[in-house]
Parts: C-alpha cells; sequence; structure tokens
C-alpha cells in the first residue's frame, strides 16, 4: 500500500477513503480535511485497488488547488501517476476539446481569449453592425453572451429592446471565434458538453475513460458544470463528491447551490458521509458559526466540532464611528504582536466588499503596518504580458485575426487604425486572414508607407515561426522581444523619470514570464516546439483569470469575505458589521439572498483559528454623509454566551484608546443621529430597515432616515435615491 493513506485519518475521513464503489456524497464542514481525503482517496484507487491513473478524473477549482492535490497524491503513491485527469473545470474541457474538436469544425490548436479579450472582439462587432456602445453596454452584451451560450433562450428572454441587438452580435461574435480558431472560456464547457451530446461515440469514450470521478466543492458548481460530470459518470455511477451547502457563495459567478440537490435526485442509491471534525478552529468559533447558519433553511444538518480546546469568546466593538473602529482594530493588532507569539501574517481584516476597505489602508499606511490589499491585478492581465503572448499566439497561428490585431503597431510603428480598419474590411470581403494580405499588392489598400512597416513585421513573424523547431523556445521568446522592437521601447533613453520606472516594471514582468517557460519546458517530454508552445498557451490561458499568487511577506492581509475562502488565519477581524452593508441592501428583497449572505458570514468566521473580532460603527461616512446604521441582524444570531460586547455595545463601559474623535470637517453637513423610525403627514410610519415600493423606482430598503429624507436602496439598477419620504409616491410593501 502507498505512505501512509490512512494515518491520521479519522473515522468518517476512513469511510470516505474505502467507499469507491457507487456514488457518494461527502458533507465536508469548514476545516474539515477534504483536500486530505481527495488525496488519500485517489492514493488508496491507485495503490490498493489497483485502478490505473489514467482512468481517473479528479476536478477542483483553482489551480493552486489541482497543484497542491497533484503533489499531496505523488508523495503518497509509489506508482506512476501518467494521465491522471487532476485539473479545474476549464482545464478539463480544453483537453477534451484538444483532442476532439475536430468533429465540431475547429482545428486543434484552437487558442483561448479571456474575458478582456472577449469584451475587444463585442466592441468590434458592435462597431461593425454600427451600434453606440453609450446605448448597449460592451461590458453588460459580453455578460449576456456568456449566459446565451449556457442558456440559447437567454436572447429571446432578453429585454424587447437588447433582443436584436443580442443576437445580432451574438451571431458576429460566434463567427468571428470559428472563422479565427478561438475559444472563449465558456466555450471549455459548452464545447464539451455540445460534443457529448451530439456526438454518442465521444461521450462513450470519456466514459469508459473515466472509470472513477472525483469532484471538489461540488456546492460552487454551476449547471453547465454539473451535466458534463453527470453525463461522465452517469452509468458507472463512481462519482464521489466533497460539498458544503453552507459554504455555497458563489451564486452571483454562476454557482447553484441546489446541484446538491440534483446530486441526491439524480444518485438516490448515493452514500452520504458526514465530515465535521473541524482541525482548523476552537470550539468557541465553531459554536458561534453553528448557531448562526442554524437560520437557514433546506441544509443538511451539521455540527461542526474541534479538540483544540474551547479558546476565548469572539468580541463585537461597535465604535462611535468608522474611523474609530478602524483605530481600533490597529490598536488591537499592535498589542496582541507586542505581547507576542503573533506575526503580521496572521491577521486577516475582512469586509464584504472593496469600497469597505479605505479606512483600515488609512490606518495602517499611517503606523507603518505592514499590509496588502489581496485581489490585485492578475499577473496574466497585464498589459505586456498580454501583449507577448499574442505574439506567441500569431507565431502558432497566423490566420489568428485576433492577436495580430493587438500586436500589428504594438509597439508603436506608425500604423494607425485607419489603416487597420482598411485592412480589416479588406479581409472580411475577399474572406482572407489580415496576415495573408500583408503582400507585394497591400500598397494598393493602405498606402506604401503603411504597406513597407507592415511587410516588416509580418517578416520578423515568419521568420521566427521557421525558425522555431531548429532553436529553444527561450531562444525564441527572446527573439521575439528583439525583433518586434519590443525590449528597445522600454529601454528608450527619452524616456521620463516616471516612464522609465515604469519601463523597469514592464521588463521586470517580459523577465519573469521567460522564468515561467523555462519551469513549463522543464515538465515536458518529448514533444515538437511547436506542440510545447501550443499546451504552454493553453495552460497560461487557463491561469489568466486566477489571482495573483500571494507573498510570502509578513503582513496584515485586508480582503473581501469571499475572497478568503479557502484561507486561514490565527486571528480575523470581521468589519463593517452594519444592516444594508452586511447582509448588504440588495440581499435584503430576497430570503435566499440574505442567506447566501448568512453563509458568507458562515465562511469568515471559519477562518478563524484562535480569535475572531466583529466590528462596527454607530455612524458611518457613505452616500457623501454620515448615517446611522443598525447592527447587523447576524450580530442577534450568536449565542450571547460567545460574545464579549464592548465598546457602545456595552454602554456603561466607555472605552477611550488615546486618539482623538473624528470632528466634522468645515462647512461638511453632518446631521445629529436620527430617530430610527417617524410619522409622516399620511400617518405611515417608516422605520430604517422597511420595503417600500415607489412609483418609478419599483421595490427598495429604507437604510437610513434624517428628518424629511428617507436614503433608500433601490434594485440593481437604480441604486440609492434620497428622497422625501412623505412623498406620495413612496409606500411601505
Amino acid at each position: 500500500m502507498g505512505k501512509g493513506i490512512f494515518d491520521q485519518l479519522n473515522a468518517e475521513q476512513a469511510l470516505a477513503v474505502r467507499t469507491v464503489q457507487g456514488p457518494v456524497m461527502a458533507v465536508a464542514g469548514a476545516g474539515s480535511g477534504k483536500t486530505r481525503v481527495l488525496t488519500n482517496r485517489i492514493a488508496y484507487l491507485i495503490d490498493e485497488i489497483g485502478i490505473p491513473a489514467n482512468h481517473i478524473l479528479a476536478i477542483t477549482f483553482t489551480n493552486r488547488a489541482a497543484d497542491e492535490m497533484r503533489g499531496r497524491v505523488f508523495r503518497m503513491t509509489d506508482l506512476p501517476l501518467n494521465g491522471i485527469w487532476l485539473s479545474t473545470f476549464h482545464a478539463m474541457g480544453a483537453k477534451i476539446l484538444r483532442f476532439d474538436i475536430h468533429h465540431l469544425g475547429y482545428e486543434s490548436n484552437f487558442q483561448i481569449l479571456d474575458d478582456d479579450d472577449s469584451l475587444i472582439i463585442v466592441k468590434n462587432a458592435m462597431k461593425k453592425l454600427d451600434l453606440d456602445p453609450k446605448k448597449f453596454s460592451p461590458k453588460a452584451i459580453a455578460g449576456m453572451i456568456e449566459e446565451a451560450k449556457a442558456d440559447p433562450d437567454t436572447i429571446e428572454l432578453a429585454n424587447p429592446a437588447w433582443r436584436k441587438v443580442l443576437g445580432e452580435i451574438f451571431f458576429e461574435y460566434q463567427k468571428f471565434l470559428k472563422d479565427n480558431n478561438l475559444v472563449d472560456f465558456q466555450d471549455l464547457l459548452v464545447l464539451p458538453l455540445q460534443l457529448f451530446r451530439e456526438f454518442p461515440e465521444v461521450l462513450k469514450k470519456y466514459q469508459e475513460w473515466f472509470s472513477y470521478i472525483l469532484v471538489d466543492e461540488f456546492q460552487d458548481t454551476n449547471d453547465l458544470q454539473y451535466d458534463l460530470v453527470y453525463l461522465l459518470a452517469k452509468d458507472h455511477k463512481n462519482l464521489f463528491i466533497v460539498g458544503d451547502e453552507d459554504q455555497s457563495i458563489y451564486a452571483f459567478r454562476g454557482a447553484n447551490i441546489a446541484n446538491i440537490r440534483k446530486f441526491i435526485r439524480d444518485f438516490p442509491e448515493h452514500k452520504k458521509i458526514i465530515l465535521n471534525q473541524n482541525y482548523r478552529s476552537v470550539t468557541t468559533i465553531l459554536d458561534a458559526a453553528n448557531t448562526v447558519i442554524k437560520h437557514n433553511k433546506n441544509r443538511i444538518p451539521k455540527e461542526l466540532y474541534s479538540t483544540l480546546g474551547a479558546g476565548d469568546r469572539l468580541v463585537h466593538f461597535k465604535a462611535e464611528s468608522d474611523e474609530e473602529e478602524a483605530y481600533w482594530i490597529y490598536n488591537k493588532i499592535k498589542t496582541l504582536v507586542k505581547l507576542g507569539g503573533l506575526e503580521y501574517r496572521d491577521f486577516a481584516i475582512l469586509y464584504r466588499n472593496n469600497a469597505m476597505s479605505r479606512k483600515f489602508e488609512d490606518v495602517m499606511l499611517k503606523y507603518n503596518i505592514p499590509h496588502k490589499v489581496v485581489g490585485n491585478l492578475s499577473f496574466y492581465k497585464r498589459k505586456e504580458i498580454k501583449d507577448v503572448i499574442a505574439y506567441l499566439r500569431l507565431i502558432v497561428n497566423r490566420g489568428d485575426d485576433y492577436a495580430f490585431s493587438r500586436i500589428y503597431n504594438e509597439p508603436k510603428r506608425g500604423i494607425g487604425e485607419t489603416t487597420f480598419e482598411k485592412m480589416k474590411e479588406y479581409a472580411e470581403a475577399h474572406d482572407l486572414k489580415l496576415m495573408d494580405l500583408i503582400d507585394d499588392d497591400l500598397y494598393m489598400i493602405v498606402g506604401k508607407a503603411a504597406a513597407e512597416k507592415l511587410k516588416t513585421f509580418r517578416t520578423a513573424i515568419d521568420e521566427i515561426r521557421a525558425d522555431v523547431e531548429n532553436k529553444n523556445l527561450l531562444e525564441t521568446y527572446d527573439a521575439i522581444l528583439e525583433r518586434s522592437g519590443y525590449m528597445a521601447m522600454l529601454t528608450r533613453e527619452a524616456l521620463s523619470a516616471e516612464q522609465m520606472l515604469e519601463a523597469e516594471r514592464r521588463r521586470e514582468n517580459l523577465a519573469e514570464f521567460k522564468t515561467i517557460l523555462l519551469e513549463k519546458l522543464k515538465e515536458m517530454g518529448l514533444l515538437t516546439n511547436m506542440d510545447k508552445l501550443v499546451q504552454i498557451l493553453t495552460e497560461l490561458a487557463l491561469r489568466a483569470e486566477a489571482e495573483a499568487e500571494m507573498q510570502t511577506d509578513n503582513f496584515v492581509s485586508l480582503m473581501t469575505m469571499h475572497s478568503a475562502k479557502g484561507l486561514e488565519f490565527k486571528v480575523v477581524f470581521l468589519t463593517c458589521f452594519e444592516q444594508s452593508l452586511f447582509p448588504s441592501s440588495q440581499s435584503l428583497f430576497e430570503r435566499a439572498d440574505v442567506e447566501e449572505e448568512r453563509r458568507l458570514f458562515y465562511v469568515a468566521l471559519t477562518r478563524a483559528k484562535e480569535r475572531v473580532f466583529i466590528t462596527n460603527a454607530q455612524q458611518r461616512l457613505m452616500y457623501g454623509h454620515y448615517q446611522d446604521n443598525p447592527d447587523s441582524e447576524f450580530l442577534s444570531e450568536i449565542g450571547e454566551e460567545l460574545v464579549d460586547h464592548q465598546g457602545l455595545a456595552k454602554p456603561k463601559i466607555k472605552a477611550d484608546f488615546g486618539f482623538p474623535k473624528p470632528e466634522p470637517r468645515a462647512n461638511e453637513y453632518r446631521p445629529a443621529p436620527p430617530a430610527a423610525s417617524a410619522y409622516v403627514p399620511s400617518g405611515v410610519r417608516f422605520a430604517i430597515g422597511d420595503k417600500v415600493k415607489h412609483a418609478v423606482f419599483g421595490e427598495g430598503i429604507i437604510v437610513m432616515i434624517d428628518a424629511d429624507k428617507a436614503t433608500i436602496a433601490f434594485k440593481a439598477p437604480v441604486g440609492i435615491k434620497i428622497l422625501m419620504k412623505d412623498h406620495p409616491s413612496i409606500q411601505k410593501a
């Protein structure tokens, strides 16, 4: 048997590893060791049951998680892992398409677009159709196209004013992708499903190929992902899912919490195993999480427990202002670090959305506390990286018109947009690729000067392409940077001091990209250089949506609660716990939305290993003036015996932290604290939190009352409005 497959597994975990035949649902609570179960189960299938690695499909949601699982399995089994499919859904889809996309009329060397690429293609389609981007948002249309790929009825169900436009753009968008052998991220799910449904022999091949299927984070799957898994597993039924309804927080990304119920319906013979021993948090934190999540309906019941000790009670600190809230958190971090045993990396400050981070950043910066706002621009979305990837794509496929459109004048070659538009119109009219236009007769279309510059560009691309197999790919990369003029652009002496700093940063990124190429080449076998390049570009495209890796420096992490999923810290601050902030004002319209917010609270709570501090403020600067918000309803759902209330939450104790209270700025309107409710002439009493209806704006929630005015959060896209609260257009819902 492999190396310690059952070492350190509890009884439920061991049962989940050993139960290999038929459908199994492991309900894995937060911190219950689900990754250990998945990796040990894979090792058990290979070592003990004798399943060849290439007959196992294991799917997780991030490249980082897939890499970690692969490393763990490699260390546990004595047998080779050649051919195992351990990847994300999108990577699985890309691999299936590399083998079988020819059935759908594509070539196997297709390239993958990211969201930015797709948006540009939408904009180009709108320009071709002479549509005003101010009237029809390209970003909104790109989102509708993504939905329409998953469900074609989306177009028919669209607003009548958009229906015809959306249909026309969808056709142009799809045609451009097919003509240029391109697929977008949604295609990596949609096209494999199309293959399976239209070509039964293809589905049969993969059903026989994957005799055992494992899916991580099943509560985060969308409908397309569920359908893929169901089709692959419906015959042999050897499907093992790990999920937790209580941690389903990605509905806004399309995740369907009902997929766990679909699994129960479609595989009624399944075995359910509850993994509820938490290896991360002390008991008090878990008790708080258990009492909160019980307020959600229609969930699979479970009680998390721990053997790590009781731990301290949670602290709820209510500040007088958002400024005091931020200073209190700073003081608490400084004190805990000074007492010893904790470093800055042990702390996380979590909030509902990014707009709430500014106060905490200001205080951390003022007092030189090392910190990082997690969620910066991904490495693979930086301009210079996208540019050099476009060059590599054009080396792979001269007919990639999108790659050409990105770099024909990058760096600047004096080839203007007018020249490009002339080429594009001619190419479309004569069904030609843009690179194929660049010949001795091009001057008749764009003029002599532009034609000569384009011919120089084409010659460089063709010569590099012709020499790919005679050099290693690192030399090819260097040749692209040199012959394109890209590196020269970043080393010009005429750059200003500010431009020099920016150029240096971009050069460092390009150097790091070469390191990435080197690392990837080390992992590859005996492939041609062109095949290696195709494989590298596929992997890079799949990683383009991943967030930049967190550095290992010693800093306090500031991030949204969504970003914190999958992470853990010794001490967690949960901030801005006020009604209409968390839960958000938009979520208050529907019970299902409030339940998702409660699951987000549950996830945030269970990131903490030792201590949890929950903060809010009596008065907060929002919408251009100070406002009062009631405490979050979630605070009252925590058992009182589990919480130590401080600050204004404990009125008899006046907290003084040695810093001045915020004063109103000169000429700044700052109303006196308003009453929680007020009478209006009509005799209708309005209170903060009331649902209302407006004759024009529709349904809303009152988030503040100030004398005769009410601040109301209406459903998107209306948003926040400040109105006379006794106006006859406003009625209680």
